[in-house]
C-alpha cells in the first residue's frame, strides 16, 4: 500500500502559508506531506522538490540526530518533542534572504485525526529574541568584564567537559597565547601534566557548596615553560548551562621565595648544628652571656667541667649571673678579680675583644687560663661569648722556650767573644811578625792582611755587643771602620773621612764581604795617597730594595786602560770576589779628580721595608 497524500482543503493550505512559522507534516514513513511557504523561503528548497521524499534523505545531516529521534518517537509512540536552539543549535538548514543564519526552535508533535499516525513539525524564528537577550547579557556582562579584563589575576571559563569559553587579557599574557588561539581548546593545554583534572575539581567545589579551595598546581606557557599558579574555582549557571570559571594567580614568586626561605631555614639549623658540634668538639671551656650577665648557652667541655678545672665561673650552670659566680671567685685571686672586673666592664660598655690571662686554682692545684672574650650587640641574646683556654702547659713550655733562648744566646755570645778575641790574637802575632821582618818591603802586606782580619774581628765584636745575632747594623759598624782605619794611619794630616750612611740591618753573611770590600777601598785609598793627605767620602744609603755603598778619593786616580777583572791585585780580586757572594755589582764612577766606586747590593726578600734614617756627616 502506497504513501497517502496529505491534501488540505483550500483554505486551510492558505492558512498554514499564512504563518509566520515553518509547518512540515510527515506521514506515518517519515515522507514530506506539507511544506509550507515560510519553509520554502527559509530553507531556499521550493516544496514539490521535497513533498513525497523523505525528510532525512532530502536533508541528510539531519539523520540521527536529535531531530531524527524526536520525529521517530512521535510516529511511534506520539510522544511529542521541544527542540531548542540553546540544545540543538544545529537543526534545519534555515537562512534570511540576506543569507543570515536563522536561529530556531522546533516543536516536534503528533497530528490528532483518526488514521494512521502522522508527525507535524513546528519551526518558530527565534533569532531576534536571542539577539535581544545576547545583547541585554552583553550589557549586563560589560561591567563584570571590565572588572575581570582589568585584573592581574588569569581568569578562565569553561564548559562541563573543560571546552575554553573565555578569557581574560591576563589570562593571554600569563600563558602567551592570543585568546582566539585558545577559545575552543581544553583547558588541560594551559595546565601541566601533573596536574589534576579541571573538571573533577570543579565536581568536588559543587559538592562543597559551588567552590574548590585555593590549591597550587602547575601551569604551562606556549613555549612549554613551567610556571606556579594558585588555582581557585567555582561553577555557576547561565541558561540552563553549567560553566566553570577558575582563577589562576602566577606564585611563581612567592613559590620561589618560600623554597629559599626553607633552604635558608635549613641552612641555617644545619650551621647551628654543626657549630653546636664544633663547640661541643672543643677542649675549652665556651659560654653565651645575655646583656645582663646571665648564661644563655655553655658547650659540652663547660657543662662536664669538674672540680678539677678551675676557670673563672667553674660550676655555674645555664640560667645563673654568670658575674655573680666570678665575684665569689675572685676573692681568692688578684688575677680572677681583674678578669671578672673586664668582662662587667665589657657587658656594660660593649667594647673591643678582650684577651685576659689569670691564675685558676682547683683541687689539681694551679692552673692558667686566658679567657677570650667577644661582645654580640648583633645576637639574639646581645651579650658576650667566653671561652677559657687552659694554658698551663703553654705557660710552662713558654718558660722553658725563653730558657733555652737565654742559653742560646748567652753561648752565641760567647762564641763571638771567642771569635773576636781569636782574630784579634792573630792580628797582635802578624803585628808582631811584621815588626821582626828584616825586609821593610814585606811589611806593608802583613799589615794589609792584619787590616783584613780586623774588619771581621769589627763584625763579631758588633754580634758580641748586640742583642740579635743574626744582623748588624750597618751603617753604625762602617763609621766604627773608617774611625779605626783613620787612627792607624797615622795623625790628622794623613788621613781625612767624611762619612754618611743610613741606618740599614744587614744579616751577618751581608754585612762581612761588605765590610771587607769597604776595608780594601779605604785601605787602597789611604795606601796610595801620593804623598799627600788622603782625604775620602765615604756613603751608605738606601734606595728602595737595594744599598749602595761609595767610596771616592782624591788621589793621583786610576791607570789608563785599567780592568778590574785583568788586575793582578789581590786588592782588587778580593774586591771582586767578595761582590759576587753578595750578587753586588761594582761600578768605577768617572770623576775630575781621584777615583770613585760604587758598590751596588740589592737586600734579600726577608729585608724589612722599615725607613733609613739618614745620619750626620762626621770628620774623625
Amino acid at each position: 500500500m502506497g504513501p497517502i497524500q496529505f491534501e488540505p482543503p483550500g483554505w486551510a493550505e492558505g492558512v498554514l502559508n499564512a504563518l509566520d512559522a515553518g509547518i512540515v507534516l510527515l506521514d506515518r514513513h517519515g515522507q514530506v506531506q506539507f511544506w509550507n511557504g515560510w519553509m520554502e523561503r527559509a530553507s531556499g528548497m521550493a516544496a514539490r522538490t521535497v513533498l513525497g521524499h523523505d525528510l532525512f534523505d532530502v536533508l541528510p545531516n539531519l539523520r540521527e540526530s536529535r531531530l531524527h529521534t524526536a520525529v521517530r518517537d512521535v510516529l511511534a509512540t506520539g510522544a511529542p518533542s521541544i527542540l531548542s536552539h540553546t540544545l540543538n543549535p544545529m537543526l534545519f538548514p534555515l537562512r534570511y534572504p540576506d543569507g543570515r543564519r536563522m536561529v530556531h526552535n522546533a516543536l516536534v508533535g503528533p497530528l490528532p485525526g483518526d488514521g494512521p499516525s502522522r508527525c507535524m513539525i513546528q519551526i518558530t524564528d527565534v533569532t531576534a529574541a536571542v539577539n535581544r537577550e545576547r545583547v541585554l547579557r552583553e550589557q549586563r556582562d560589560a561591567r563584570y568584564r571590565a572588572i575581570v579584563d582589568t585584573a592581574p589575576d588569569a581568569i578562565v571559563t569553561t564548559d562541563t567537559r573543560g571546552t575554553i569559553q573565555w578569557m581574560n587579557g591576563a589570562a593571554a599574557r600569563h600563558f602567551d597565547y592570543r585568546p582566539e588561539e585558545l577559545i575552543g581548546e581544553n583547558v588541560r593545554v594551559l595546565l601541566g601534566e601533573d596536574s589534576p583534572d579541571w573538571v573533577e575539581l570543579s565536581e568536588l567545589g559543587s559538592h562543597a557548596g559551588g567552590s574548590v579551595e585555593a590549591m597550587e598546581l602547575g601551569g604551562r606557557r606556549r613555549d612549554g615553560t613551567r610556571i606556579d599558579l594558585e588555582l581557585s574555582m567555582a561553577r555557576w549557571m547561565s541558561e540552563g548551562r553549567s560553566f566553570i570559571t577558575g582563577i589562576l594567580r602566577d606564585v611563581s614568586e612567592r613559590r620561589r621565595t618560600r623554597d629559599e626561605l626553607r633552604a635558608n631555614a635549613l641552612a641555617m639549623r644545619q650551621l647551628a648544628e654543626q657549630t653546636k658540634a664544633t663547640l661541643d668538639a672543643l677542649p675549652a671551656f665556651i659560654a653565651v652571656l645575655d646583656r645582663t650577665g646571665r648564661i644563655v648557652s655553655v658547650n659540652r667541655a663547660w657543662a662536664e667541667a669538674g672540680p678539677e678545672a678551675g676557670f673563672l665561673g667553674q660550676g655555674s650552670m645555664v640560667g645563673e649571673d654568670y658575674l655573680a659566680t666570678c665575684g665569689r671567685a675572685a676573692e681568692h685571686s688578684l688575677q680572677a678579680r681583674a678578669a671578672a672586673a673586664e668582662l662587667r666592664t665589657m657587658l656594660d660598655d660593649g667594647p673591643a675583644p678582650r684577651s685576659i690571662e689569670y691564675a685558676g686554682r682547683s683541687e689539681a692545684g694551679q692552673h692558667w687560663y686566658r679567657c677570650l672574650a667577644a661582645p654580640m650587640p648583633s645576637g639574639p641574646f646581645g651579650g658576650t661569648v667566653l671561652m677559657h683556654i687552659d694554658i698551663t702547659e703553654i705557660k710552662s713550655m713558654e718558660a722553658a722556650l725563653r730558657k733555652l733562648v737565654d742559653q742560646k744566646s748567652t753561648l752565641l755570645r760567647e762564641v763571638n767573644h771567642r771569635v773576636k778575641n781569636s782574630l784579634q790574637l792573630v792580628s797582635s802575632l802578624l803585628t808582631l811578625q811584621t815588626l821582626s821582618l828584616p825586609d821593610p818591603a814585606m811589611r806593608p802586606h802583613f799589615q794589609e792582611a792584619r787590616s783584613r782580619i780586623e774588619a771581621i774581628a769589627r763584625v763579631h765584636n758588633r754580634l758580641y755587643q748586640a742583642d740579635q745575632f743574626q744582623s748588624i747594623e750597618f751603617g753604625t759598624y762602617l763609621n766604627e771602620l773608617c774611625s779605626d782605619l783613620a787612627r792607624a794611619s797615622g795623625t790628622e794630616e794623613t788621613c781625612s773621612i767624611a762619612i754618611r750612611s743610613d741606618v740599614v740591618d744587614l744579616p751577618i753573611d751581608m754585612a762581612a764581604p761588605l765590610g771587607l770590600i769597604a776595608n780594601e777601598l779605604i785601605t787602597n785609598a789611604i795606601k796610595h795617597r801620593g804623598g799627600r793627605k788622603a782625604e775620602m767620602s765615604v756613603e751608605f744609603l738606601r734606595h728602595g730594595d737595594q744599598v749602595e755603598l761609595t767610596v771616592a778619593d782624591q788621589g793621583p786616580g786610576l791607570p789608563p786602560g785599567f780592568d778590574m777583572r785583568k788586575t793582578r791585585s789581590l786588592g782588587m780580586r778580593l774586591i771582586t770576589s767578595l761582590a759576587g757572594q753578595v750578587r753586588a755589582t761594582v761600578e768605577i764612577v768617572p770623576v775630575e779628580r781621584g777615583t770613585c766606586f760604587r758598590i751596588i747590593v740589592p737586600l734579600p726578600d726577608t729585608e724589612g721595608q722599615g725607613e733609613a734614617v739618614s745620619a750626620a756627616e762626621s770628620h774623625p
